[in-house]
């Protein structure tokens, strides 16, 4: 089981940032555009290989959603959350396996389950610039379990967005 750090930058073009382990070495990269209608962002190893892409859906209504793409430009999946909803609980569809994604109304706590089994757990921390603790069950699940938390990060900031712009 591991544990990772991901946190925003102060200051970024584009939303760029590194996710570290818990003694803050760099473990991923996170590059961002510096424009981009669907805030697409790239998952990168540390040499800089592209290892997930995530972007937001540009043309919404009452469901937002995001994409995760692998390093080919393939759909691994679809995270939708329900606009009118009481539990912030997402919705993978596309997986190869099930993939739940469930939290409280705060949406500062999410647990990852895979096919019934937990595979990670998510623990939004107050701060200033969005950060989280992703516990990882499994080494080879990281890489994908970071590009999760972006797009359910992604899918949050665009409804704060719009609840601010309303």
């Amino acid at each position: 089981m591991t544990e990772l750090k991901i946190k925003n930058n102060w200051i970024s073009l584009g939303g760029s940032s590194y996710v570290t382990d818990m003694a803050d070495n760099k473990v991923f990269g996170v590059k961002g555009k510096i424009v981009t209608l669907s805030r697409k962002k790239y998952i990168q190893d540390l040499e800089g290989n592209t290892l997930y892409v995530v972007r937001n859906q540009i043309v919404r209504f009452f469901v937002r959603r995001a994409f995760v793409f692998d390093a080919e430009g393939n759909k691994v999946c679809t995270i939708k959350k329900q606009y009118f909803s009481l539990r912030s609980k997402f919705f993978v569809e596309g997986y190869k396996d099930e993939l739940v994604i469930d939290g409280n109304i705060l949406s500062y706590n999410y647990d990852i389950r895979k096919n019934g089994v937990s595979i990670g757990h998510v623990a939004r921390k107050i701060s200033l610039r969005d950060s989280f603790v992703l516990t990882c069950e499994t080494k080879e699940d990281e890489a994908f379990l970071v590009a999760l938390v972006i797009a359910i990060d992604n899918i949050v900031d665009q409804m704060r967005s719009d609840a601010n712009n309303n």
